[in-house]
């Protein structure tokens, strides 16, 4: 493990090293990996300068810290440090910067890497030496630790491997957006990536909050049920959520809906579609009869149905007064 004192913009007053005594540390850090999630959260994609090469400044240095010499990696781990420094401004905070490597159990070939960023003058008393460092706990490290940025990175030393990660940011909120995007933007020079099973849970999830905190607009939750009646029916197999909002949304709904989810690079990342994730996440169900109906029952509904086992059929059985009725035609 390699610890530093970051500074934004200020390269030459870096310090710190490896750390000299892991094991109270360890075991604090592996606390706050399991709470934080990290290995299931937003994945990211290294902006290569050349597919065929694989070439990053920041995943050959990650290379160096998980399979270099004991030299090589902590001239790595320094050079993550100073990237660092240099992609934060004025509005970032002074940092601890640690790097640490990890075997992964019965994978004797395999490494993970994981950078973290803390408040240091919160959560920890930090101490550097010429080429070492100690990093003593404070007492505030679990109610500052929300302050945390960090990154995961695992893989083997082959082509195919550290082509991104995942990441964890609990500042990247819309009033310090600016402040956030250095993370990932500046300092790892990659883009969020969402996966299937991770963009799809947060489509549902979006349209299920935007839909609780529309119940007092008909017209809006309206709106829901049909995005998700025409995203289930899309020959599309690519969605983002910007793209969801401006296709199905406007109103009062594309305002709540937008506000789930503020950041762009979240906003705007394509996914593949997992139909069976997604709809375990919305509870929205479409029936068609064999006479040609079309029954449609929102999330909000699905208790009020019936599913009648008869021999081989499956028979609907749903009953209520109705409430509204319309008449559109094909072209409406």
């Amino acid at each position: 493990m390699y610890a530093f004192q970051v500074h934004p913009r200020e390269v030459e007053e870096i310090k710190g090293g490896q750390v000299t005594e892991v094991t109270g540390l360890q075991e604090t850090l592996d606390a706050a990996f399991d709470q934080s999630n990290l290995d299931q959260g937003p994945g990211i994609g290294f902006n290569f300068n050349s597919s065929v090469s694989r070439t990053h400044d920041v995943r050959e240095l990650l290379l160096g810290v998980a399979f270099g010499t004991d030299v090589e990696s902590l001239v790595a781990a320094e050079g993550l440090s100073y990237r660092l420094a240099s992609a934060m401004d004025n509005r970032s905070n002074p940092a601890l910067f640690a790097v640490s490597a990890h075997r992964v159990e019965g994978k004797e070939v395999r490494r993970s890497i994981i950078l973290w960023t803390f408040p240091q003058q919160a959560v920890f008393r930090f101490s550097a030496g010429s080429d070492n460092a100690v990093i003593d706990l404070m007492d505030a490290f679990n109610r500052e630790s929300n302050l945390r940025k960090a990154a995961l990175f695992s893989g083997e030393n082959s082509r195919v491997d550290f082509l991104g990660g995942q990441v964890l940011d609990l500042q990247g909120s819309a009033s310090n957006k600016p402040a956030a995007d250095f993370w990932v933007g500046k300092f790892l020079d990659a883009q969020l990536q969402l996966g299937a099973r991770e963009g799809s849970r947060l489509l549902a999830k979006t349209l299920r909050d935007t839909h609780d905190k529309c119940k007092e607009d008909p017209g809006a939750q309206a709106q829901i049920h049909a995005a998700i009646l025409g995203i289930n029916s899309s020959n599309q197999s690519l969605f983002s959520l910007q793209e969801v909002e401006e296709r199905y949304l406007s109103g009062r709904a594309a305002e709540v809906f937008h506000s789930q989810v503020r950041q762009e690079p979240v906003r705007t990342s394509r996914f593949q579609l997992d139909g069976s994730t997604f709809d375990s996440q919305i509870h929205y169900r479409i029936y068609t009869l064999q006479t040609g109906v079309i029954v449609s029952v929102p999330f909000e509904a699905t208790e009020s149905i019936k599913i009648i086992e008869e021999g081989d059929q499956r028979m609907l059985n749903v009953f209520g007064a109705i409430e509204e009725e319309k008449l559109r035609s094909r072209r409406g």
